[in-house]
């Protein structure tokens, strides 16, 4: 059997046992990792997603260059736990789920992952942010036939404690994408995994303004790619 034969079946099982998306060739798989991301407006999608009628802007992206693991949703979770985030109070969650087009081919398509601030407190750090408040996400993935780049959309915002309703505080989109992003930053270890993220910032993806944006809160037009990359804490 030819080397390339093996590799690309070797690649294939790999993505199965992790849960990744399976891709049927190396050079399929080569092609979707030599992109951080496709423009959803290239393609009738959108950087705001869709909420009460307005929507939350995608601030932050993580690249399809990612380690593969970090683009599945157990793999992003547990980075997400490594920065500072995890799943919400006892799992349970409120409220119809946010969709977002990713210009992917999907259309509008629910959110897969909703996680909260945990304040490095285990199982019921989040259980605290839904009283107080703070910082949390929601995640899509650009993973459709028109723009397979694997990678994964967040909104990121902060927001008002349990009395307030949780609405979004003022300047809450880009306090909440800083920091998260400024959190993220660096090497981190969460179960003998460590994860160092880079960032870029792009301008051009959404226009700073206020129109469309839930609640009226004004945004700035960043929106912060970052590249994580995953080894075993012993390499």
């Amino acid at each position: 059997m030819r080397f390339s034969t093996l590799l690309s079946a070797s690649l294939l099982f790999a993505a199965t046992v992790t849960g990744a998306p399976i891709v049927e060739t190396l050079e399929e798989l080569e092609e979707r990792a030599s992109v951080d991301f496709f423009k959803p407006t290239d393609k009738g999608g959108s950087l705001l997603d869709q909420s009460a009628g307005l929507g939350e802007p995608l601030n932050v992206i993580i690249s399809g260059k990612s380690s593969p693991e970090v683009l599945t949703k157990d793999g992003f979770n547990n980075y997400a736990r490594a920065v500072g985030y995890s799943i919400e109070c006892f799992g349970q969650h409120r409220g119809d789920p946010q969709k977002a087009n990713l210009g992917d081919g999907h259309g509008y398509s629910n959110e897969i992952e909703v996680l909260r601030e945990h304040f490095s407190i285990p199982v019921l750090g989040t259980c605290l942010e839904s009283l107080k408040g703070g910082n949390h996400l929601r995640m899509w993935q650009q993973n459709g036939p028109d723009a397979n780049s694997g990678a994964l959309f967040l909104a990121v915002s902060q927001e008002e404690d349990i009395i307030e309703h949780h609405d979004i505080v003022p300047d809450g989109y880009n306090i909440g994408r800083d920091r998260f992003v400024d959190g993220a930053l660096g090497t981190k270890v969460f179960l003998w995994k460590k994860y160092t993220t880079t960032v870029v910032e792009r301008r051009d993806l959404i226009v700073a303004a206020a129109e469309g944006v839930n609640h009226g809160i004004s945004q700035d037009g960043v929106v912060k790619v970052l590249t994580v990359t995953v080894k075993n804490v012993w390499e």
